[in-house]
């Protein structure tokens, strides 16, 4: 069983170094993406002048004070039904696990793009360190610390 695992462990970074050495021998074209806006305002897109608008950034944090401060009274309230408890429950650990997940992201992703790196390469390190992160956790689950 131990022997198999090896060989199995084996040929898959044989594959993974095969599959990088053929893609780093390719030519690849250089192209121009699209903006993510859909309309472009003066050279600009739109997403990217919602972004920069600081009304936008009040409300979202408004929004996100009221989905986190609800469902904390929801989850910690008294006198309300079990169901209400437990979406209470629910919406603090989704919001909680979009915010990790967002800051580790663009965290990472700003962190490489101050170091030179492009955006292909940023997104491509932050999504590493969230792959990381699952990993992490998922031994921590494994070896029993949850």
């Amino acid at each position: 069983m131990a022997q198999s695992t090896f060989l199995l462990s084996v040929l898959t970074g044989v594959v993974l170094v095969a599959t990088v050495v053929f893609l780093s021998g390719r030519g690849w074209r250089q192209y121009t993406p699209a903006p993510l806006g859909g309309t472009v305002r003066g050279g600009r897109a739109g997403l990217v002048d919602l972004a920069e608008n600081p009304t936008v950034w009040i409300l979202a944090f408004v929004a996100a004070i009221a989905v986190f401060g609800g469902a904390t009274l929801a989850f910690v309230g008294g006198g309300v039904s079990e169901s209400t408890v437990q979406l209470g429950g629910v919406v603090l650990v989704v919001a909680g696990g979009a915010v990790a997940v967002g800051y580790l992201f663009f965290g990472t992703f700003i962190a490489a793009r101050g170091r030179g790196l492009g955006n292909a390469a940023a997104a491509a390190l932050g999504s590493w360190v969230l792959g990381l992160a699952f990993i992490l956790v998922l031994v921590a689950k494994l070896m029993g610390m949850f």
